[in-house]
Formats: structure tokens, sequence, C-alpha cells
């Protein structure tokens, strides 16, 4: 039988064949958020010719050289060079399919190029839209395939940053109005009925404005709110990971390129992404976004083009040149693991270096650097680097300073000052009472910083919130939650930092990670995790230039500050001026001071006045002398009674935060013992420092408790109950 006439006439056939391709196409619309695919248009583009030329109904001989050679030319478009037609590039892409034949063989997908998945893409899209032709015309069903449609988009809807609520209800319109089509040309089918012109049209249009009124009754109707815990964490979390159980609401901690849409909560991940030997605690960077939307984060141009990094210094240059640097270098090792190809760097790089001498390519609108231009390297041909790096240290004068914002770029102040037209009110009000004592552009930093260490806000990995509707993500961690992590710390300092015109950007990449061992006097192995993903918050001083500020509780900044630049023409002057004076000193004898002749009182009489000033005067100062010394017996005797003190105040306790504040007062009692930790010190090296002047290893024990509570995102309320009677014999022990 004709497929063609089974139906009412071509118009019918061709509403099936538009339907399949929106199907079809909310397969590809995701891609773009939710993974590093680009330039999706190209797959719809090729769906949509299928389709066409099935509608057609044209031969295997016509339809198969045509979507070879649409896959050719856009093949060639994205990833190789020459005319199409001169057919030269052809030589390489064989050299591409036999050389990731054996990535197949092997199951190495990660190794594959991207001009070979592209290819099998393409191919695979090709398959399924003879297996939709097939369900249409031949099986008139598409139940199978609207449910495998709509389970994609809500899993990705909910498990992702894709925000599927069109998506679900275009699916939904779709899905239903092919079935209820599909049913009536069986029916006419098993039936044999013949049906006038427009009969099918009579039943068709009712069909139609039911589903139209049962959508439209959907969006109106009230939505209940989950009933029960959402099941993320066991596929998400759980599969890979070490045993444990995982509760809530969860995803798993890391770098992710989409920050569209910030908030909910996350499980620990130990899964290594680098390791470093460095000389210094700092940072260590990927990337910066600027625009703020009210959601998260996004970026103001992200069609920017990458540049091949040249000069680091003058591509790439966060500091003024007076500002004071130390000269310093590390060497990175990547995890064959990680996904991401990106260069993880320190603030002030200048140069980069691999065995194998490789090019990089840098996204002046991210300041993120990539080995390959394109993309299409491998992890294989990016493992190990070394940076060479001038880490700065910020004068704290100069950004106390008057900002004139004068020799910046046009359009800078408003790139970086940019906040949504939705930002409620109150968070600009807030920013200017947090402020309102403050004069200049640092101060007012230190207090927004400051106020979001403030005990009012706590660090929350597990039960953090994600806003609704057109809530703000700023509005609701400021004024309702008051718990989460970096990103809420992060993202609040900026737009309020935004709100009194003070540019700021979010920056985001690792912290320096977890101790492994000494390599020598001044380098250190560290290990760089998943949980050390982090974001913070830089601010640009005018004569300075971009400096990094840590709002997130819990989380100390490790850039130093200093009074002056490294050499100013003032502090040349000042030198100056301080060895004209102390020569003119040494030229100069000394001349004393004439003795005072006229004396009101001999000193009989002086002594006979300091005494006789009133009555009870001996009970006066025997009082003060009494209380100095009563003062100067508690002090000294403070490393005895403060452990008891702390004891009574910290053990009962069991909330979220007595375990920092119980720690912190532990590493004090140590200080006033003279154990005293040294600059640049890890906790663990302190530990064992401590363990060894006590000859146990308790302290070990209690930090690394202390770590998890912290750094690896475990419950800290459940780790201090754990801790409470190790902490309180340590600290009983540093009063004996």
């Amino acid at each position: 039988m004709n497929t063609q006439t089974s139906h009412d006439g071509k118009t019918i056939a061709f509403v099936y064949y538009l339907f399949a391709f929106l199907l079809l196409w909310e397969w590809l619309r995701p891609l773009q958020a939710i993974t590093d695919t680009a330039n999706t248009f190209i797959f719809v583009f090729f769906i949509g010719i299928s389709f066409f030329l099935t509608f057609l109904k044209a031969r295997w001989y016509v339809t198969f050289p045509v979507k070879l050679i649409v896959i050719l030319f856009l093949l060639n478009g994205l990833y190789y060079e020459g005319v199409f037609f001169s057919f030269l590039w052809v030589e390489n892409l064989k050299k591409d399919i036999i050389g990731n034949m054996t990535f197949i063989q092997s199951a190495d997908w990660m190794s594959m190029t991207s001009s070979y998945r592209t290819l099998l893409f393409f191919i695979l899209l090709w398959l399924l839209v003879y297996l939709i032709h097939y369900w249409i015309l031949y099986q008139r069903r598409i139940l199978f395939f609207f449910v495998l449609t709509l389970l994609y988009i809500t899993i990705l809807d909910t498990f992702t940053p894709y925000d599927a609520t069109f998506a679900i209800v275009r699916t939904v319109l779709i899905g239903f109005f092919m079935i209820g089509l599909l049913y009536f040309d069986r029916l006419k089918m098993v039936e044999n009925l013949y049906l006038q012109r427009f009969t099918s049209f009579r039943w068709i249009l009712p069909l139609f404005a039911f589903i139209i009124l049962s959508l439209f009754l959907a969006i109106l109707a009230p939505k209940a709110s989950p009933q029960w815990p959402d099941p993320v964490p066991f596929i998400t979390a759980i599969g890979g990971e070490e045993e444990g159980e995982v509760e809530g609401s969860l995803k798993k901690i890391g770098y992710s390129q989409n920050d569209k849409k910030l908030g909910g909560g996350f499980v620990a991940d130990d899964k290594e992404v680098f390791t470093h030997v460095s000389a210094d605690r700092h940072y260590w960077r990927v990337e910066t976004k600027d625009v703020y939307t009210g959601k998260g984060w996004d970026v103001s141009d992200p069609e920017a083009d990458l540049e091949e990094l040249t000069n680091v210094k003058n591509q790439l240059n966060w500091t003024d040149e007076r500002v004071a640097t130390k000269s310093l270098e590390a060497s990175i090792s990547i995890d064959e693991g990680y996904r991401y190809l990106h260069v993880m760097y320190p603030l002030g790089l200048t140069s980069i270096e691999t065995e194998n001498d490789m090019s990089y390519f840098l996204n002046q609108n991210t300041e993120m650097i990539t080995p390959f231009k394109e993309n299409e390297g491998s992890r294989t041909d990016f493992m190990a680097y070394q940076v060479h790096y001038e880490l700065p240290t910020y004068p704290i004068n100069e950004m106390k300073k008057q900002q004139e914002f004068t020799d910046v770029p046009e359009g800078f102040i408003d790139r970086y000052t940019q906040l949504p037209e939705s930002l409620p009110e109150r968070v600009r009000e807030l920013a200017l009472q947090i402020t309102e004592k403050e004069n200049n552009q640092f101060d007012k930093a230190k207090a927004i910083e400051n106020y979001l260490g403030s005990v009012e806000f706590s660090y929350e990995t597990e039960d953090v919130a994600i806003p609704a509707g057109d809530q703000d993500y700023v509005d609701q961690f400021l004024f309702e939650t008051f718990a989460g992590y970096c990103d809420n710390f992060s993202t609040s300092m900026i737009v309020l930092l935004r709100s009194l015109d003070i540019p700021a950007r979010w920056v985001k990449g690792y912290t320096e990670g977890d101790f492994i061992k000494n390599i020598n006097d001044d380098k250190k192995e560290y290990q760089v995790t998943n949980n050390n993903a982090h974001s913070w918050v830089e601010v640009y001083f005018t004569g300075v230039g971009w400096v990094p500020f840590e709002p997130t509780k819990g989380f100390e900044n490790p850039y130093e500050l200093t009074n002056e630049y490294k050499n100013t023409e003032n502090q040349a002057q000042k030198e100056e001026q301080e060895k004209r004076i102390e020569q003119e000193q040494k030229e100069t004898p000394e001349v004393q001071e004439p003795k005072e002749q006229n004396r009101s009182l001999s000193p009989e009489n002086k002594e006979l006045n300091l005494f006789d000033i009133r009555l009870g005067g001996w009970f006066v100062y025997g009082s003060i002398v009494m209380i100095v010394l009563a003062g100067f017996t508690i002090y000294k005797t403070r490393i005895k009674w403060l452990p008891l003190m702390n004891i009574k105040k910290y053990k009962k306790r069991a909330d979220e935060e007595v375990f920092f504040q119980a720690y912190d007062a532990l590493l004090k009692q140590y200080e006033r013992l003279g154990l005293k930790r040294k600059e640049g010190q890890t906790l663990r090296e302190y530990a064992h420092d401590i363990d060894r002047y006590f000859h146990n290893e308790q302290m070990t024990t209690l930090t690394k408790r202390y770590e998890r509570a912290l750094y690896r995102r475990y419950n800290a309320k459940e780790e201090w109950i754990k801790s409470v009677e190790l902490w309180e014999n340590l600290i009983k022990r540093s009063s004996s």
C-alpha cells in the first residue's frame, strides 16, 4: 500500500515530519548548555534536510549522496582548511578516521578528535531520522519516542543546569498531538474507512483544542512541593565514589563550565584534579565571569575568539608595574582522568612551559587559557607543565586613595558594575548600610567581606536553597537563607560592591589543595581534588589593578598586603630625607635643655601635696596597685584557666559552627604555650609538630576531622560530636 495515500494527503504527512523534526530538535537543544558542544545549529540543519528529503520520498541514490555531501561540507567548514571543492582536505579527514578507529576498539572515547566525534554524531542523527520515519509512516506509533524525549529533558532539567520548563511544554503539546493523529490513522486503516477531504480536520481541531486547554489549565493549576527526598545523590554522586551514604538533593562538587543557574547542595569528591610543586600558598585560576543574571553568572562575549598567547605580560596584566611582587615557579601534573583541557595558573603568570613546547590560546573575555585552539587535543597531549609568575603584594595605602578610573578602557566600568534591572532594591540598601561609615573603596570592600564573614552567615554545602521563579540568587542568600558555600558568598560580595559602583568580577578555580610532602627547604607538593574547586572575588583599584578578596566563611585570603608600592618617588624622597636628618644629627653637638629654675614647690612640699590630695588617698593608690597585680597574675596564669573556660563554653554545644570555633581556641592555646604555627605551615604540618611535642598522634587525628568538616564538606556537627572528647583531652593537656 502507498504510504503517502494512507492518510489525508501530503499536508498531514508534512505535519508528521514537522512535529518529528521538532521532537528530535529537543534532544539537541541542551547540548550547548550542558556539554562542550558548540554550533548545534549545524545538527539541526542536518536533521531538517534529512526529514525534508524523506518527505519528498527521494530515492536512496539521491538522499545518500546529498546527506553525505552536507556532512562533508559541514565538517570541512568546522575543522579543515582549504576550499571544499578542492577536496585536498579529504586526505586529512581520511587520516583522522583511520587514526580514531583504534580508539573505538579500546573504548577510549575521550581520546577521539572532535572532528571524528562530530562525524559519528551526524551518522547517529541520520539513523534516528530513518527510525522515526519508520515509526511514524509504517508503525503509526510515536509513544515510545515521545516518552523517551520527556524522560531525557526532565532528567536534564533535574540533574543539570539546563532549564527545560518550556521544553517540557513544547514536547507534551507536540507528542500528544502526534499520538492523536497517528491513532486516528490506525483507526482508519483497521476499519478501512474512507473519509471525505475535510473530515479529518473536523476530528483534529477538537483534539488540538483539548490539548491546548489541558496545557493551559496545567500551567495555571497550583503546584505541590516535593513529597519525598530527591534521588539525585544516588545517581549523580554515589556512582564511582567511595562507600558512604548521601542524603538530600545534591550534586557532585568540582569545576563546571556552566554557571548560569547557581544554588543547590553538593557532595564531596576526592578525585584528583592535579598536583603541584610550589613554594607559596595561592589560588589557581581557571576563568573569570562578568555578567550577573540574577540566577548565576554568564560572560559578556560568549563568542570571543581565542588568540595565541605569545607574550603573557602584555596579554594578561592584573597589577600595576609599581606593585611589589616576588618571582616564583611551580610545576603542575594533571590527572589523566580530568576532563577539561584548560590551564590552571596562578595570579601574576608570566610564562608557561612544556617539554614539547606547546602553543597556548587565550580567551581575553574570560582569561581562560587552553592548549588547543579548537579543543581538538586530548588529555594525553597535555599532562604536565611549568609556570613562572610574579606573585603580587598589594599596597593598602594606594587602595585607600580616591578612585578615578581614568586610565581604564572604554566600557570597563559599565562591564564590571553591571547588575540586572530585576535586582531587589533592598540589596542596594544593604550595601549602603554596611559601608556607611567607610570613606574609601578598600574599606568598603573589607566591610562587605567582614559582613559576610560574620556570625549571621554560615558555611553550608548540603542544605542550600535554589532560587525559584523570579527570585534573585543573592537576595535569597542575604535576606532569607544566610547559608551557602563559596558561590553564594563570592557572588553576594560582587553584587554588593557593584551596587556601590565598585568594579568587581567573579573568579573560578581551585585552592592550593592538601599538603603531601616537602620537596626541599622551599618547595612543597600539594594535591588538588574536586573538593578544592572554589570561587572568589577580584576588585579593581586605580594604580593597583585587580585585587583578590575572600568573603567565604572558613577560607583565608592567601594573598599578602603591604603599606606602599615596591618603589615610589615618595618613598625615595622619604629615605633621602631620613638620611639627611641622620647626617645632620651626627654633625650637630648635643645640646642639653636648661634645667627648670623656678619651681613652685620644694621636693618636700611636692611629696606632701601628692599624698594629701584627699582623705583616703592611700586606699585609692593601694587599690590601683592591687588591681594591677591581680590583672598581671590573671594574665600570666591564663594558660591554666582559659582551657577550663573554653571547655565550659564549647563542650556541650552541638551546632555547625562549634567545631571551627573550638579548634581556633585550641590553636590560640598552643600559641600561648609557645608552640606558634610557622608562617606558611599547613594545619597537617603544624599538627605533626604538636604531636611530636606531646609524644602522641591526637592533634593529627583532630586536624584530619577538622579538615573534613571545613575543606572536604562533611557534616561539621557530626564531626564535632565525634571529636569533642579528643579536643577536650588536647586542651586540658596544654594547661598541665
